[in-house]
């Protein structure tokens, strides 16, 4: 089983957990903007000073810094759901390592939500200051903030399906590990191959690699944890040898890194002698 196998529909769950977040958020930030208009029939933000736009920035702040936390949470408990998904037992029954690892993956990508939204408190806190400073009007102001929050929210959809989906690859990893003294496996890199192909993925889909955590994505990223990057929609699935050679697949030696050595030929010489 590839991680996609499993751990795809509880993303998708993750990704339908932001949307909710996200209409909540929405609604909480422009109530709070719309203490920022002047009186009745006024469409402009015209020197509202003092008390109510210092209230109006903490209460921006506030909100979207407890929504970092709460999509952080909700994350890694999806992840956890993922994980129990692709090894078919809960994730405390793992052995310590294991659970380590997938520990630094999901507190990594849920940190980065929480960036990401403290990031976004301080940008959204500017915008609506110029649109004071300039007298612009409400409706110009609640726009910007509106595409601010797009970005955010689109930023921290790409951590939070990562965090699930990498918790499901490194869960298929580690159960192949598990095994991999047993039989000889190999990594067939499978998904879908078309235009939307990052070159890493053009280039590894329908491949087979002996050690896919020596290749490198260029995104700064680990490849069996993370395949071609963020909202990659590839996997790893682990393959007895024997039976990649007989579906056709092109098997890559890439213990030593870089762009692996191409073994199919050699590995099938030593089968048929075998």
């Amino acid at each position: 089983m590839s991680g996609a196998d499993a751990a795809g529909p509880i993303a998708d769950a993750a990704i339908g957990d932001l949307r909710a977040l996200a209409d909540a958020l929405e609604r909480d930030m422009l109530r709070a903007m719309l203490r920022l208009n002047t009186e009745s029939g006024e469409d402009s933000l015209v020197r509202r000073q003092g008390q109510t736009a210092v209230a109006v920035y903490r209460q921006v702040e506030d909100r979207l810094r407890l929504a970092g936390d709460d999509v952080a949470q909700r994350a890694g408990a999806r992840a956890v759901e993922a994980v129990a998904a692709v090894a078919g037992v809960p994730p405390a029954s793992l052995p310590l390592s294991v659970r380590e690892e997938l520990d630094m993956i999901v507190n990594g990508q849920t940190d980065d939500v929480a960036a990401i939204f403290n990031e976004a408190a301080g940008v959204i806190r500017q915008g609506i200051a110029r649109g004071i400073a300039s007298g612009g009007s409400l409706g110009d102001v609640v726009a910007d903030v509106a595409d601010l929050l797009d970005t955010t929210w689109r930023r921290a959809q790409a951590a939070v399906d990562a965090a699930v989906m990498a918790a499901g690859r490194r869960a298929v990893m580690a159960a192949a590990a598990e095994i991999g003294h047993e039989f000889d496996l190999v990594y067939v890199y499978v998904g879908p191959k078309d235009g939307k192909n990052r070159p890493f993925c053009a280039k590894w889909v329908g491949k087979a690699a002996t050690e896919p955590a020596r290749l490198d994505n260029e995104q700064g990223l680990p490849v069996d944890d993370f395949c071609g990057g963020y909202n990659c929609r590839h996997s790893w699935a682990p393959t007895l040898v024997e039976e990649a050679l007989r579906e056709g697949y092109r098997i890559y030696d890439t213990s030593a890194g870089g762009d692996g050595v191409d073994v199919t030929e050699s590995l099938r010489q030593q089968a048929e002698v075998e």
